[in-house]
């Protein structure tokens, strides 16, 4: 079992050491949220090699993955430190034939509601209960879900409690009507294609713990060319790439699983298709060479390299590891999620995911080879080094980056867009309406390898300046063909990043979400992606006492236009709630909107956080409400003196518990040490800095 993180490659792994050598149970903790005494004791029972967290069957999985997709519909966006967990769940302990849950003992009736099937199509049609030894057993044709814990006797309090359409949450006796079998059998064929991968990511849902420590729980599913994908927006930017493959965690948390019906029968054919298809001309037609010998010429091309002598014996070492790691049940998650082109994007430092590629399968293998053959490799892409042990190391990282493109090539998914060629730049181009919405997603991929995804013709008031065009991938691939791979890869979010997008001059949300009941700062706060904290506030007060002299109040608008310019509509921060949302890129209300004459602790200005997603945690709203009351122009020191004012006069306890999140006492010491003089704001807060927690 490899738990050891791949030394040789300089990619650094998300909250782990690159040299670290990772115990079984821990890295089953990580993924299960088990305490360390069950962790060992199941993995002392688990026969399947390699891997920490065993596979479903494939009636568990499918009946896991039904549940998994009624719990997303029903709690949708939350807060983890809400809710006891990711959807509730404390723990859970996965086998082959059934599935262990611990929940949140609040969150059973909304684990009822979410799972109850009702005529609306909700729900997971056909699941019924029984008494279990450690609980409440959750059946479903050949599933079992345990609720560790739920005896019966709670169950069916729990299930009374809750109103008549939750009666077909039935006992395991009752049989199936012909509603509920129909229904089943549309939720069966609509999740069948990504039914693994909904039920691995379930077996391992405490890896979105770091993820959403300060944010939010996100995951829904979305079509693309009539593919269904599991789309995760923790951190309010919507990525398709799964959870192991996104933190780059080590192989032994990847699940097995059965490959895809589409699956390439060798890296070596799909390499040189995709070449050959997209750039013509780039591959020789040489008779004397055979395909094997094209197919490595091909995969330089395809990874940026010149066709070396050396460099083609490692492509073509590289597509042989590539064969043998396809050919592995091990390894189907390659396929998952667009395939492996997903961790390819990683590569750009600044690119959407941000984060360094993970290390593929095959990595150990693929560099397994004498030293004078990997200096051989090196010295093909550091021709002005003579250092050994370098020279090694580039060969290593050369060949790993060879076997990433075979990857990428041999699992590109069967559905894929359209691609034109449009002389005499040979750029291809591929447009598509988007599903239930005005707008078009246009990728293009140029023959430098610079590739873009694009959304136009939104119809969109929030794109007046922004040419009604969302850009949401310009990156560069090493060729023409590695960028079709990308774009197409980058295409699978882009059809969906329209909830998640802002404009960038007020960081509005394009689509603000609606607001139906009456906002309170507890519920601002829980909905928002931000919440800009008083300790965030404190760091910048001091730099911004000398960048502005005077702002105007609330009631006199945050954002104003100037009245010497009449036929300019563009706006600017007035008031000291504006500058502060403009400085950490906050959403704004615009000129004539109800909340731009509204206090940011009123109605009106909560309807506005909420609506785009953010929010200041109780103290700053106190501070900020007091400052822009004053109305008219005033000096910075005039609003700061009035918010520390009141502050000073407003029980902090009781403040702090209008946060949804926990307070700590030393946030409260800083709110009450804050000075009057706006020239001690800086050294106070370098002071608090260097406090002890």
């Amino acid at each position: 079992m490899n738990l050891a993180l791949t030394p040789y490659t300089p990619r650094q792994q998300w909250g782990l050491r690159p040299d670290a050598a990772l115990s079984p149970d821990a890295l089953r903790q990580m993924a299960t949220g088990e305490n360390e005494e069950t962790a060992r004791a199941e993995l002392a029972d688990l026969t399947e090699t390699g891997r920490v967290i065993p596979t479903a069957s494939a009636g568990q999985a499918l009946g896991e993955a039904r549940i998994f997709h009624a719990l997303m519909h029903t709690y949708g966006r939350h807060r983890s430190t809400l809710t006891g967990g990711p959807y509730g769940i404390r723990a859970l302990t996965p086998h082959t034939e059934d599935l262990v849950v611990r929940i949140a003992p609040s969150q059973l009736a909304r684990w009822i509601d979410a799972l109850a099937y009702r005529p609306d199509g909700h729900g997971v049609a056909g699941l019924r209960w029984a008494p279990h030894r450690s609980g409440t057993a959750l059946v479903l044709a050949d599933m079992t879900l345990v609720l560790d814990g739920i005896d019966e006797t709670t169950w069916r309090a729990a299930l009374a409690a809750r109103s008549a359409d939750h009666a077909s949450l039935m006992p395991h006796w009752i049989p199936v009507i012909v509603d509920e079998a129909q229904q089943a059998a549309a939720q069966r064929d609509d999740l069948a294609g990504i039914a693994d991968h909904l039920s691995a990511t379930l077996r391992r849902i405490r890896l979105v713990d770091p993820l959403a420590r300060n944010g939010h729980v996100h995951f829904f599913t979305t079509r693309h060319l009539g593919d269904l994908h599991l789309m995760e927006a923790c951190e309010a930017t919507p990525t398709v790439l799964p959870l192991w493959t996104s933190r780059s965690l080590p192989l032994a948390l990847w699940p097995t699983g059965r490959t895809t019906d589409h699956a390439p029968a060798d890296p070596h054919d799909a390499v040189l298709d995709l070449v050959t298809t997209v750039e013509p001309t780039a591959i020789p037609a040489d008779a004397s060479r055979g395909a094997q010998d094209r197919a490595a010429l091909a995969l330089c091309h395809l990874s940026g390299n010149r066709p070396e002598p050396a460099l083609v014996r490692a492509a073509d070492h590289a597509l042989a590891v590539a064969a043998r790691i396809l050919a592995d049940p091990a390894h189907a998650g390659l396929y998952a999620a667009g395939g492996w082109s997903g961790s390819c994007r990683s590569y750009p430092e600044g690119s959407v995911h941000g984060a360094d590629p993970c290390i593929p399968p095959g990595a150990e293998q693929v560099t397994d080879l004498p030293d004078d053959e990997l200096i051989r490799i090196g010295a093909s892409t550091l021709a002005d080094s003579s250092d050994n042990s370098r020279l090694v190391q580039a060969g290593q990282d050369e060949l790993v980056h060879l076997l990433d493109w075979a990857l990428a090539a041999a699992t590109r998914p069967h559905a894929r867009p359209d691609w034109t060629r449009e002389k005499p730049l040979a750029l291809l181009r591929s447009t598509q309406p988007l599903a239930g919405r005005d707008g078009t997603l246009e990728l293009t991929a140029s023959t430098t390898g610079v590739y873009r995804a694009r959304l136009h013709n939104l119809k969109l008031a929030e794109l007046a300046q922004e040419d009604d065009t969302v850009e949401w991938e310009r990156e560069a691939a090493p060729s023409q063909s590695a960028a079709v791979l990308l774009a197409e890869h980058a295409a699978i979010e882009a059809a969906a990043c329209l909830p998640f997008q802002r404009e960038h001059r007020q960081q509005r949300l394009l689509l603000p979400d609606p607001v139906t009941d009456t906002p309170t700062i507890r519920t601002v706060i829980a909905g928002a992606d931000y919440v800009l904290g008083f300790t965030t506030l404190a760091s910048v007060l001091g730099r911004l006492r000398h960048r502005v002299e005077t702002m105007y109040g609330s009631a006199d608008g945050h954002w104003q236009t100037d009245s010497a310019a009449p036929d300019d509509p563009s706006d600017y921060p007035a008031s000291l709630t504006a500058y502060i949302s403009d400085w950490f890129a906050l959403p704004s209300p615009r000129h004539g909107e109800e909340a731009n004459t509204a206090a940011v602790d009123t109605t009106a200005y909560f309807r506005h956080l909420a609506a785009h997603r953010a929010a200041f945690d109780p103290f700053v709203t106190r501070y900020l409400a007091a400052a822009d009351r004053l109305s008219g122009s005033r000096t910075f020191a005039e609003r700061h003196m009035a918010g520390t004012a009141a502050l000073r006069t407003t029980d902090l306890a009781a403040l702090a518990c209008q946060d949804v999140r926990p307070v700590r006492e030393r946030l409260l010491r800083l709110v009450r040490s804050m000075p009057d003089d706006p020239d001690q704001l800086t050294a106070w807060y370098e002071d608090h800095l260097d406090q002890p927690s």
